[in-house]
Protein backbone atom coordinates (compact mmCIF):
# COMPACT_ATOMS: atom_id res chain seq x y z
CA UNK A 1 0.00 0.00 0.00
CA UNK A 2 1.12 2.99 -0.97
CA UNK A 3 1.55 6.51 1.48
CA UNK A 4 -1.46 8.08 -0.14
CA UNK A 5 -3.57 5.40 0.76
CA UNK A 6 -2.67 4.70 4.01
CA UNK A 7 -3.47 8.49 4.54
CA UNK A 8 -7.01 8.12 3.27
CA UNK A 9 -7.03 5.74 5.14
CA UNK A 10 -6.46 7.37 8.25
CA UNK A 11 -8.52 10.30 7.65
CA UNK A 12 -11.71 8.27 6.50
CA UNK A 13 -11.27 6.24 9.81
CA UNK A 14 -14.10 7.38 12.42
CA UNK A 15 -11.68 7.36 15.47
CA UNK A 16 -9.62 10.03 14.47
CA UNK A 17 -12.13 12.50 13.40
CA UNK A 18 -13.83 12.81 17.09
CA UNK A 19 -11.09 14.45 18.67
CA UNK A 20 -11.02 17.47 16.61
CA UNK A 21 -14.41 17.89 16.61
CA UNK A 22 -14.76 17.60 20.29
CA UNK A 23 -12.15 20.49 20.39
CA UNK A 24 -14.54 22.46 18.10
CA UNK A 25 -17.04 22.04 20.47
CA UNK A 26 -14.95 22.70 24.23
CA UNK A 27 -15.56 26.31 25.52
CA UNK A 28 -12.91 28.64 25.71
CA UNK A 29 -12.44 28.15 29.52
CA UNK A 30 -11.89 24.55 29.35
CA UNK A 31 -15.23 23.16 29.96
CA UNK A 32 -15.11 24.51 33.33
CA UNK A 33 -18.77 25.64 33.30
CA UNK A 34 -19.51 22.39 30.64
CA UNK A 35 -22.00 20.05 31.69
CA UNK A 36 -21.77 16.46 31.24
CA UNK A 37 -22.83 15.69 27.59
CA UNK A 38 -26.20 14.06 27.54
CA UNK A 39 -28.18 13.54 24.06
CA UNK A 40 -31.50 14.12 23.68
CA UNK A 41 -34.58 12.68 22.52
CA UNK A 42 -35.62 13.56 19.33
CA UNK A 43 -39.54 14.62 20.02
CA UNK A 44 -42.08 11.67 18.90
CA UNK A 45 -42.95 10.90 15.35
CA UNK A 46 -40.06 12.65 14.41
CA UNK A 47 -37.26 9.85 12.74
CA UNK A 48 -33.97 10.07 12.83
CA UNK A 49 -31.95 12.66 14.43
CA UNK A 50 -31.90 15.91 11.35
CA UNK A 51 -29.35 18.04 11.62
CA UNK A 52 -28.14 16.27 14.78
CA UNK A 53 -30.14 17.99 16.88
CA UNK A 54 -29.55 17.34 20.98
CA UNK A 55 -26.50 14.68 20.00
CA UNK A 56 -22.94 15.59 21.49
CA UNK A 57 -24.54 19.01 22.23
CA UNK A 58 -23.31 20.43 25.74
CA UNK A 59 -25.86 22.19 28.06
CA UNK A 60 -24.84 25.57 30.02
CA UNK A 61 -24.61 25.46 33.64
CA UNK A 62 -26.93 28.69 33.87
CA UNK A 63 -30.17 28.52 32.59
CA UNK A 64 -31.24 30.94 30.01
CA UNK A 65 -33.63 33.01 31.92
CA UNK A 66 -30.89 33.91 34.33
CA UNK A 67 -30.35 33.64 37.96
CA UNK A 68 -33.35 33.75 39.98
CA UNK A 69 -33.56 33.83 43.89
CA UNK A 70 -36.65 33.29 46.45
CA UNK A 71 -38.00 35.01 49.14
CA UNK A 72 -38.16 32.96 52.07
CA UNK A 73 -41.82 31.71 53.28
CA UNK A 74 -43.42 33.60 55.97
CA UNK A 75 -45.84 32.23 58.08
CA UNK A 76 -49.58 32.23 57.42
CA UNK A 77 -51.38 34.72 59.73
CA UNK A 78 -54.56 33.01 61.76
CA UNK A 79 -57.84 34.50 62.86
CA UNK A 80 -59.02 38.34 62.35
CA UNK A 81 -56.32 39.62 64.24
CA UNK A 82 -55.94 42.65 66.68
CA UNK A 83 -59.18 44.76 66.90
CA UNK A 84 -58.83 48.07 64.41
CA UNK A 85 -59.52 51.48 66.10
CA UNK A 86 -62.17 53.42 65.97
CA UNK A 87 -61.00 56.00 62.67
CA UNK A 88 -64.20 58.25 64.28
CA UNK A 89 -62.32 58.92 67.41
CA UNK A 90 -58.19 59.14 65.93
CA UNK A 91 -57.90 60.99 62.35
CA UNK A 92 -54.30 59.58 61.97
CA UNK A 93 -52.52 56.24 61.56
CA UNK A 94 -52.85 54.56 65.02
CA UNK A 95 -50.95 51.47 63.64
CA UNK A 96 -48.32 53.16 62.47
CA UNK A 97 -47.87 54.87 66.17
CA UNK A 98 -47.78 51.91 67.58
CA UNK A 99 -44.67 50.56 65.35
CA UNK A 100 -42.86 53.69 65.77
CA UNK A 101 -40.83 54.52 68.38
CA UNK A 102 -42.16 55.50 71.78
CA UNK A 103 -42.09 58.94 73.00
CA UNK A 104 -41.90 60.07 76.88
CA UNK A 105 -45.43 61.52 77.72
CA UNK A 106 -46.85 63.08 80.36
CA UNK A 107 -49.03 66.10 82.15
CA UNK A 108 -48.82 68.11 85.17
CA UNK A 109 -50.91 68.77 88.24
CA UNK A 110 -53.19 71.51 88.60
CA UNK A 111 -52.82 71.47 92.27
CA UNK A 112 -48.99 71.40 92.62
CA UNK A 113 -45.92 72.71 90.90
CA UNK A 114 -44.05 70.20 88.46
CA UNK A 115 -40.59 69.62 89.32
CA UNK A 116 -38.93 72.35 87.01
CA UNK A 117 -41.39 75.18 88.46
CA UNK A 118 -40.68 74.06 92.09
CA UNK A 119 -37.03 74.38 91.51
CA UNK A 120 -36.95 77.98 89.69
CA UNK A 121 -39.11 79.09 92.99
CA UNK A 122 -36.73 76.97 95.38
CA UNK A 123 -33.46 79.04 93.73
CA UNK A 124 -35.34 82.38 93.79
CA UNK A 125 -35.33 82.04 97.14
CA UNK A 126 -31.97 81.09 98.24
CA UNK A 127 -31.08 84.03 95.86
CA UNK A 128 -33.21 86.49 97.90
CA UNK A 129 -32.39 85.56 101.54
CA UNK A 130 -28.40 85.88 99.84
CA UNK A 131 -27.23 82.22 100.19
CA UNK A 132 -27.62 81.26 96.89
CA UNK A 133 -23.30 81.16 96.81
CA UNK A 134 -22.97 79.61 100.40
CA UNK A 135 -21.99 76.34 100.72
CA UNK A 136 -24.41 73.62 99.39
CA UNK A 137 -24.25 72.12 103.27
CA UNK A 138 -25.66 76.10 104.36
CA UNK A 139 -28.25 75.57 101.67
CA UNK A 140 -29.35 72.22 102.39
CA UNK A 141 -30.12 73.42 106.11
CA UNK A 142 -32.15 76.30 105.28
CA UNK A 143 -34.69 74.10 102.45
CA UNK A 144 -35.13 71.37 105.65
CA UNK A 145 -36.09 74.86 108.08
CA UNK A 146 -38.31 75.99 105.07
CA UNK A 147 -39.86 72.07 105.24
CA UNK A 148 -39.95 71.63 108.98
CA UNK A 149 -41.74 75.04 109.07
CA UNK A 150 -44.33 73.97 106.79
CA UNK A 151 -44.78 70.76 108.33
CA UNK A 152 -45.23 72.29 112.19
CA UNK A 153 -47.20 75.62 110.57
CA UNK A 154 -49.26 74.82 107.41
CA UNK A 155 -49.80 77.04 104.12
CA UNK A 156 -52.60 78.56 104.87
CA UNK A 157 -52.73 81.98 103.05
CA UNK A 158 -54.04 83.67 106.83
CA UNK A 159 -50.83 83.62 108.26
CA UNK A 160 -48.97 86.72 109.17
CA UNK A 161 -46.05 85.08 108.46
CA UNK A 162 -44.27 85.51 112.18
CA UNK A 163 -41.16 83.46 113.10
CA UNK A 164 -38.00 83.25 111.77
CA UNK A 165 -35.93 80.43 109.96
CA UNK A 166 -32.50 80.49 111.38
CA UNK A 167 -29.61 78.07 110.34
CA UNK A 168 -26.79 77.85 112.66
CA UNK A 169 -26.98 81.64 114.17
CA UNK A 170 -28.22 83.08 110.93
CA UNK A 171 -31.65 84.35 111.10
CA UNK A 172 -33.90 84.66 108.15
CA UNK A 173 -37.93 86.07 108.09
CA UNK A 174 -40.62 83.87 107.37
CA UNK A 175 -42.41 87.18 106.25
CA UNK A 176 -39.88 87.65 103.36
CA UNK A 177 -40.65 83.77 101.53
CA UNK A 178 -44.48 83.79 102.51
CA UNK A 179 -44.48 86.79 100.05
CA UNK A 180 -42.25 85.37 97.68
CA UNK A 181 -44.78 82.72 97.67
CA UNK A 182 -47.97 84.27 97.75
CA UNK A 183 -50.93 82.27 96.90
CA UNK A 184 -49.18 79.34 95.30
CA UNK A 185 -47.66 78.57 98.52
CA UNK A 186 -49.47 75.16 98.83
CA UNK A 187 -48.67 74.38 95.34
CA UNK A 188 -44.63 75.04 95.72
CA UNK A 189 -44.90 72.28 99.24
CA UNK A 190 -47.02 69.84 97.16
CA UNK A 191 -44.09 69.62 94.74
CA UNK A 192 -41.79 68.85 97.73
CA UNK A 193 -43.72 66.82 99.56
CA UNK A 194 -41.63 63.70 99.69
CA UNK A 195 -38.92 66.12 100.75
CA UNK A 196 -40.78 66.97 103.54
CA UNK A 197 -41.66 63.70 104.57
CA UNK A 198 -38.05 62.51 104.65
CA UNK A 199 -37.06 66.22 106.59
CA UNK A 200 -39.79 64.99 109.88
CA UNK A 201 -38.46 61.56 109.32
CA UNK A 202 -35.24 62.90 110.24
CA UNK A 203 -36.27 64.96 112.99
CA UNK A 204 -38.05 61.99 114.31
CA UNK A 205 -35.00 59.89 114.52
CA UNK A 206 -32.66 62.59 116.21
CA UNK A 207 -35.18 62.80 118.87
CA UNK A 208 -32.89 62.98 122.49
CA UNK A 209 -34.51 64.07 125.88
CA UNK A 210 -31.17 65.45 126.82
CA UNK A 211 -30.84 67.64 123.35
CA UNK A 212 -33.46 70.79 124.19
CA UNK A 213 -33.60 71.55 119.87
CA UNK A 214 -34.46 68.12 119.19
CA UNK A 215 -36.87 67.64 121.90
CA UNK A 216 -38.53 70.32 121.27
CA UNK A 217 -38.72 69.79 117.15
CA UNK A 218 -40.13 66.41 118.27
CA UNK A 219 -42.32 67.53 120.66
CA UNK A 220 -44.16 69.82 117.68
CA UNK A 221 -44.34 67.33 115.26
CA UNK A 222 -46.21 64.94 117.74
CA UNK A 223 -48.60 67.71 118.69
CA UNK A 224 -49.54 68.06 114.92
CA UNK A 225 -49.66 64.30 114.55
CA UNK A 226 -52.33 63.72 117.10
CA UNK A 227 -54.00 66.70 116.26
CA UNK A 228 -54.36 65.04 112.93
CA UNK A 229 -54.81 61.45 114.02
CA UNK A 230 -51.73 60.68 111.95
CA UNK A 231 -49.69 59.43 115.50
CA UNK A 232 -48.80 56.31 113.71
CA UNK A 233 -47.40 58.02 110.34
CA UNK A 234 -46.12 61.37 112.34
CA UNK A 235 -43.87 61.85 109.34
CA UNK A 236 -47.25 62.80 107.45
CA UNK A 237 -48.40 65.46 109.46
CA UNK A 238 -47.62 68.43 106.68
CA UNK A 239 -50.64 69.79 104.64
CA UNK A 240 -48.86 69.07 101.47
CA UNK A 241 -48.25 64.68 102.55
CA UNK A 242 -51.27 63.40 100.39
CA UNK A 243 -48.90 64.85 97.46
CA UNK A 244 -46.45 62.63 98.18
CA UNK A 245 -45.31 60.09 95.19
CA UNK A 246 -43.77 57.38 97.81
CA UNK A 247 -46.75 56.60 100.03
CA UNK A 248 -48.32 52.95 100.36
CA UNK A 249 -51.78 52.69 99.98
CA UNK A 250 -52.15 52.56 104.18
CA UNK A 251 -50.43 55.63 104.59
CA UNK A 252 -53.10 56.70 102.05
CA UNK A 253 -55.70 55.65 103.59
CA UNK A 254 -54.49 57.20 106.97
CA UNK A 255 -54.52 60.31 104.97
CA UNK A 256 -58.03 60.23 104.02
CA UNK A 257 -59.28 59.47 107.14
CA UNK A 258 -57.30 62.21 108.92
CA UNK A 259 -58.85 64.96 106.48
CA UNK A 260 -62.16 63.71 107.38
CA UNK A 261 -61.23 64.83 110.84
CA UNK A 262 -59.82 67.76 110.21
CA UNK A 263 -61.45 69.24 107.20
CA UNK A 264 -65.41 69.57 108.69
CA UNK A 265 -64.31 71.15 111.89
CA UNK A 266 -61.89 74.10 110.33
CA UNK A 267 -62.76 76.48 108.08
CA UNK A 268 -60.25 77.45 105.41
CA UNK A 269 -61.41 81.30 104.95
CA UNK A 270 -58.98 81.51 101.79
CA UNK A 271 -61.81 79.65 99.69
CA UNK A 272 -64.61 80.21 101.38
CA UNK A 273 -67.32 82.42 99.48
CA UNK A 274 -68.84 85.82 101.24
CA UNK A 275 -72.43 85.39 101.31
CA UNK A 276 -73.94 88.74 101.07
CA UNK A 277 -76.44 89.19 104.02
CA UNK A 278 -80.50 88.70 103.17
CA UNK A 279 -81.94 92.39 102.48
CA UNK A 280 -78.12 94.00 102.49
CA UNK A 281 -77.34 96.68 99.08
CA UNK A 282 -73.84 97.02 97.91
CA UNK A 283 -72.38 100.71 99.02
CA UNK A 284 -71.89 101.74 95.37
CA UNK A 285 -75.58 101.20 94.61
Amino acid sequence: MSVIDSNLLIMSHPSHAEPAEAEDSRSEFGGLFERPVSPVLAPTGVTGNPGGIGVGRISPAVPVEGVTRRTPPTARAVGRGPVPFDPRKFKYDRNRAQVLPSLVYGATRADRMDAEEAGDVLDKIHAVVGIDRESEDVIAAFDKALFFEHAVNGASLLQAGRGSLFVGKSVFELAVVKKMLGVDQRRFFRAYADEIADVNREVLGSFDPYDPAAAEKYGQLMQVAVERGLQKYPHLVHDSSDAGLRLSIEERIALVQSKRVVLPTVVNNADRVVVRPPGSVPVNE
